[in-house]
């Protein structure tokens, strides 16, 4: 419910509404059965979602996720993706992240931020694109999934 504390005047109980939309976004990141658990008692990546849950509580426009996959197990990481795909047709998400990998697969647009931002405008970057942005050499490796690996330099 605390999503809901910025949509209520102060000493206003929660009304069904509030509950609505609580429940709505529990839902929408698949932790409605985790309710009525501690946080304490849940793994990184069902924390991650309840925090993206307690966003959308809120019913932004806007969300603003800083490395939301970090400590996050590689299963997860890939569920967490895929409810930010689900959302992103609702809200506009901004990510800031290190994980290249998910960038090639779940984003539309990019940009790289090295001192300056390289804004890049489609999630097809070219090893150009990034040796121009962190003044290195880049080489391509994929493996079904397309990655990035930055050469000793």
């Amino acid at each position: 419910m605390m999503g809901r504390i910025g949509k209520k005047s102060l000493f206003r109980k929660y009304n069904p509404n509030d509950r609505k939309v609580v429940k709505e976004s529990l839902e929408k990141v698949k932790m409605y059965e985790y309710r009525d658990r501690h946080i304490a008692e849940l793994s990184g990546g069902q924390r991650q979602r309840v925090f993206i849950a307690r966003a959308l509580a809120t019913e932004p426009k806007l969300l603003l996720l800083d490395e939301p996959v970090a400590g996050i197990d590689t299963t997860m990481q890939k569920e967490f993706y895929e409810i930010l795909e689900e959302l992103k047709s609702r809200v506009t998400i901004i990510m800031v992240t290190h994980d290249i990998s998910a960038v090639s697969v779940y984003v539309d647009k990019v940009a790289c931020l090295n001192q300056k931002l390289y804004y890049h405008g489609t999630k097809e970057l070219k090893p150009e694109d990034l040796e121009e942005a962190y003044k290195c050499p880049v080489e391509m490796i994929a493996h079904g999934v397309p990655h990035r690996v930055l050469k000793a330099h």
